[in-house]
């Protein structure tokens, strides 16, 4: 079984992983499919009950359809609130049973999509646009389509991620060979479900298919790093990586894609995720912080209070735009702003114990003990509202691993405590400001740009896609025979036919001379030599034509094809010239 497997990895690299394999990870992502399944399904029911209700005019058929409707949309809920579950399920991608010290990390569910088979509309293409024989192209769409199948089920690590990534430079040229810029339809529709509603979106351009493919290679980005182990310091800087490259992906996403037709992809929810995995980077620094740096008290109050704010700026801007993510999620990023600020509660307590003063007087060091014990009585206010916060998520009161955080917190808290002396006490009417400035965090965290790497053109022997592309027409590829009577021998081969070349790959007719050999023969300015004496000159350079001209003596066969803005059009007279005219025949 290991050999096979090794053998699938050598031979068949761009395999995804096996659908039915017994995993955890699977299963969901199983889940997840049916579920988007069911989804599409009613709301194609609810849509044709919609219709019918606005066809019919029978009242006793139109109170039926009300009642099928009102079942419609109850199944509806009931299948997104299933679906929000899947997604609140974070605790599946983090590291194994090692994280009980550690709040979750949000990773992202892949976008799910229908199979879609171009074999037969790309072949109808090549032939009709190109004028080539698509047998020679069966091996290049095969494996295109292979790509895509694999793509929908990306292995967890590095390699799922370079393949998706394949996949996206392969789309690159897909586009430009065979989606032409008026969008006309060549008969292909792409259709993906929204990761966060599950519902379907249906588009007949590459764009939506070049969207989603950037959104699972971010979201399978926030799944390897919520996956690290996050007691060892290489891994947690891993992980760092990881959701800074997420976060640029989703950022490009925003930059590049417009008219979205899914909830997931709309830049307002992008900017939360970006946001968010930005934020999580930042929680993975502070970890390396916590480790290294135990006792720079200072520096971890800053963090924390970084992250404090961080966390409760997108709890903000969600509320604020209305977005309806997985309660788990919603309920997670309040916590932990919460979580934060008690840390720095704590964190700027254990500071100001730790701080030397120069005046080491009675009434100073009293006033210490009384902002320690003030910054700590803020800590456990944050602390409860925390509990507060999971008692009043389903999701998360079931989460084990949570508790035990919060606990610790809590230990922490009382440690502290335990450690001022029994006698201090307010003074009456005294009032202590625990509100902590705004400060900078000294993490430089900045979002990576995407690095897709490079793939070579699988329908290169098109032509050079600068020429030979969608965006370009041009006539059919015609034979031209060129033949002199009489030979001369000149310096310049090109001069004997009549003729002179520019460019490379392909080189193009830059002057024809009148009535000479390539005049009589057809050649016109403007026209590209895509064969010569039987070879394929598509790439061929200056220097390549005029040397197969040379070796060609007397005869040169060619096949040119002409580029649709040099087909001459009919000449149309403006209406100014034909007045002038008629002006000159009436005198």
């Amino acid at each position: 079984m290991v050999f096979e497997n090794m053998l699938n990895q050598l031979f068949f690299p761009s395999k995804g992983f096996d659908p039915t394999r017994i995993t955890t990870r699977a299963k969901l992502q199983n889940r997840r499919c049916k579920l988007n399944q069911e989804i599409n399904k009613e709301l194609r029911l609810r849509a044709g009950a919609e219709n019918l209700f606005k066809a019919t005019t029978n009242k006793k058929l139109r109170e039926t359809i009300t009642l099928e409707l009102s079942f419609m949309n109850s199944t509806l809920q009931l299948l997104k609130e299933q679906l929000a579950e899947l997604n609140s399920a974070v605790e599946v991608y983090q590291h194994d049973e090692k994280h009980e010290e550690y709040l979750p990390m949000i990773p992202l569910g892949l976008k799910e999509t229908k199979e879609v088979d171009f074999f037969e509309q790309f072949s109808d293409f090549i032939l009709e646009h190109y004028s080539v024989d698509p047998s020679n192209f069966e091996d290049s769409i095969l494996d295109l389509i292979d790509t895509r199948q694999a793509s929908r089920t990306p292995t967890r690590d590095q390699a799922g991620v370079e393949l998706l990534c394949k996949y996206y430079n392969l789309l690159y040229y897909a586009e430009r060979r065979f989606f032409p810029v008026e969008q006309r339809n060549i008969g292909l529709f792409f259709e993906w479900f929204d990761s966060i509603t599950g519902e379907p979106s249906c588009q007949k351009t590459i764009a939506l298919e070049k969207a989603s493919i950037l959104f699972n290679i971010a979201a399978l980005y926030t799944q390897i790093g919520a996956k690290t182990d996050r007691t060892k310091v290489d891994e947690l800087n891993y992980a760092v990586d990881c959701f800074l490259k997420a976060s640029g992906i989703f950022q490009h996403i925003i930059e590049t894609f417009t008219n979205a037709p899914s909830f997931d992809l709309q830049p307002y929810v992008l900017d939360i995720f970006v946001l968010l995995m930005r934020s999580q980077a930042h929680e993975c620094r502070f970890k390396v912080l916590q480790m290294e740096n135990s006792t720079d008290y200072e520096r971890l109050f800053i963090e924390s209070n970084c992250l404090m704010r961080e966390y409760g700026k997108i709890h903000y801007d969600i509320q604020l735009n209305g977005i309806n993510l997985p309660a788990c999620w919603e309920a997670l990023i309040p916590l932990k702003t919460e979580f934060f600020k008690s840390l720095s509660h704590v964190y700027f307590a254990k500071n100001v114990a730790k701080t030397e003063l120069q005046n080491k007087d009675a009434m100073n060091d009293k006033n210490r003990l009384k902002i320690i014990k003030a910054h700590l009585q803020a800590s456990q206010s944050s602390h409860e509202e925390i509990l507060r916060l999971q008692r009043m998520c389903r999701e998360l009161r079931t989460k084990i691993k949570i508790s035990k955080v919060l606990h610790d917190l809590e230990e922490c808290i009382c440690n502290e405590m335990y450690t001022l002396p029994e006698n201090i006490n307010d003074d009456e009417g005294e009032i202590i400001d625990t509100t902590i400035k705004e400060t900078t965090s000294k993490c430089n965290l900045v979002n990576i740009a995407p690095d897709f790497g490079k793939v070579e053109d699988p329908f290169k022997e098109l032509g050079p896609i600068a020429v030979f592309s969608a965006r370009r027409s041009w006539s059919a590829p015609r034979s031209v025979r060129l033949h002199k009577t009489d030979y001369q021998t000149k310096s310049n081969g090109t001069e004997e036919f009549g003729f002179c070349i520019k460019s490379n790959s392909p080189v193009m007719i830059s002057h024809v001379d009148i009535n000479s050999v390539a005049d009589l023969g057809g050649l016109k300015v403007g026209d590209f030599i895509v064969e010569i004496n039987g070879h394929d000159a598509k790439y061929y350079t200056q220097a390549e034509v005029l040397e197969n001209i040379r070796i060609s003596m007397n005869t040169l066969d060619l096949k040119i094809i002409t580029p649709m803005q040099f087909i001459s059009k009919p000449v149309s007279i403006s209406s100014k010239i034909i007045s002038l005219l008629n002006k000159l025949f009436e005198n």
